[in-house]
């Protein structure tokens, strides 16, 4: 599988490969020998779980001193960790190897009780953040309401609550612009203000169907409202 996806790479004359996010040190040496055989330089990182270690048991610092004894231009960590729990790994391998370390930490708080954004805990509702709420994209569900309302799960990852901790900013724009849309029955029946009645002579100002018709609504044929007379 390496060899055929290096070669693509190659064949599109690419500069260098990205491995990445590997749990099994071993895996990341396959690949860091297939793009080599490529003529191609290497830049390979690992995973780290909440176990400071590889899934064979290797420590960071070890790992990467073995893909840079494999020849890796580069060796370092990605993803599964924030700084603050992925920094001590860094110093390690730092202190292991001669080569550039590249490091890409996940943008949440984690810390050593919960070293990975998976082991995140919502401080408001029971269970883990992983993995809808933490995105702050995601409408609240019912495991993130709380007494004082809805929540959202950016709190746990040490991120700005949107709209007031509830909904993020776009829904409320959105939410906004429709209570304040004239309706009818054109429009969708979404809209939270309620349709023009067809036995009122009062039209709603904006409104398309409305606009359209020559006539006040009670006057249109077939409404079932009498006609004005004189």
């Amino acid at each position: 599988m390496f060899d055929e996806q290096v070669a693509w790479a190659a064949e599109a004359g690419v500069d260098f490969v990205i491995a990445e996010t590997f749990q099994f040190a071993g895996e990341a040496l396959l690949a860091t020998e297939a793009v080599l055989a490529a003529g191609l330089d290497a830049v390979v990182t690992l995973a780290i779980h909440q176990a400071p270690e590889t899934r064979e048991g290797w420590s960071p610092a070890e790992a990467c001193r073995r893909l840079a004894d494999a020849g890796a231009t580069v060796v370092g960590l990605n993803c599964i960790r924030g700084p603050r729990t992925m920094l001590p790994l860094l110093e390690e391998i730092r202190a292991a190897v001669d080569v550039p370390i590249a490091a890409l930490p996940v943008p949440y708080r984690t810390h050593p009780h919960e070293p990975t954004f998976q082991s995140l805990h919502d401080p408001v509702a029971p269970g883990r953040a992983f993995p809808t709420g933490l995105d702050p994209t995601s409408p609240p569900s019912r495991a993130t309401r709380s007494h004082s309302g809805w929540t959202t799960s950016a709190s746990a990852a040490g991120r700005r609550p949107t709209t007031s901790g509830r909904w993020p900013r776009r829904w409320a724009v959105a939410r906004r612009r429709a209570s304040t849309r004239p309706t009818c029955p054109s429009t969708p029946t979404w809209a939270p203000t309620p349709p023009c009645s067809p036995r009122t002579s009062r039209s709603q100002p904006g409104c398309r169907r409305c606009a359209a018709s020559p006539t006040p609504s009670s006057a249109r044929a077939g409404s079932g409202a009498p006609r004005p007379t004189g």
